[in-house]
């Protein structure tokens, strides 16, 4: 799948005063408890060399664990008021992302919630699987988000709060939206891969970044009225969301 929205500014006043992280979740406990489950996980798939003896307990970062909000139509819902995307997203599922250090690669399990007999999510969670990175020092989501809000010298980092979310259709992949109390604001690439659907019009983009490890700031309700234009995205069904 592969998706190109043709809007793009640059951030002039970005902020964040929250970053829903586990140690601040009523959750923290139980994830914290899924530990040993994170390591079997994690040593039974990402780390794979027989030259390494695999991770420990101690590398798990569980206060730096982030929420992601899973599969909210923020964009295709056209919904632009904080008030409508606070409401999708009390109304959607979420997950944890656990970052794990070890031997100078990041790791990252996933904690998801077990649904119940209506179907609906229960309070019961479990380790769904772990990814690794190849490169080295692979930032977090947090620390990239960090780096992106750096790279823009206007960027203030005090007004605003940030979420996490994916599946965000049709860019599929985890992206921040950022948001006053009364405003949505940007939104900004997680990673490489929601960066790649999120390209720069030579007609439009008047700033440009530098460093090829931070990405723009989108104005988010350009980027609605994008996704509502189909002209301006081009997919391909071929390959997977």
């Amino acid at each position: 799948f592969v998706c190109f929205i043709g809007i793009m500014i640059s951030a002039s006043t970005v902020s964040a005063s929250k970053l829903e992280i586990l140690s601040e979740s009523e959750d923290y406990e139980k994830i914290v408890e899924l530990a040993d489950e994170i390591v079997s996980v994690t040593n039974g798939g990402p780390v794979e060399d027989p030259f390494e003896e695999g991770i420990r307990v101690s590398d798990i970062d569980f206060d730096n664990a982030l929420k992601e909000y899973i599969d909210t139509p923020l964009l295709t819902s056209e919904l632009l008021s904080v008030s409508e995307v606070e409401s999708a997203l009390e109304q959607s599922d979420y997950i944890w992302i656990i970052p794990i250090r070890a031997y100078g690669h990041l790791y990252e399990a996933c904690a998801v919630r077990a649904n119940g007999e209506d179907g609906q999510p229960i309070d019961q969670w479990h380790i769904s699987g772990a990814r690794g990175y190849e490169l080295d020092d692979t930032p977090t989501y947090i620390e990239q988000l960090n780096s992106s809000l750096a790279a823009n010298s206007d960027i203030v980092w005090d007004n605003y709060k940030f979420r996490l979310v994916g599946g965000v259709d049709p860019i599929r992949f985890p992206v921040w939206i950022t948001f006053t109390e009364t405003q949505m604001e940007y939104l900004i690439p997680g990673r490489e891969d929601a960066a790649a659907c999120l390209t720069d019009s030579s007609e439009i983009a008047e700033y440009g970044l530098s460093g090829e490890e931070e990405f723009h700031a989108y104005n988010y309700a350009a980027v609605v009225a994008a996704v509502a234009d189909s002209s301006y995205i081009e997919t391909d069904d071929t390959q997977g969301g």
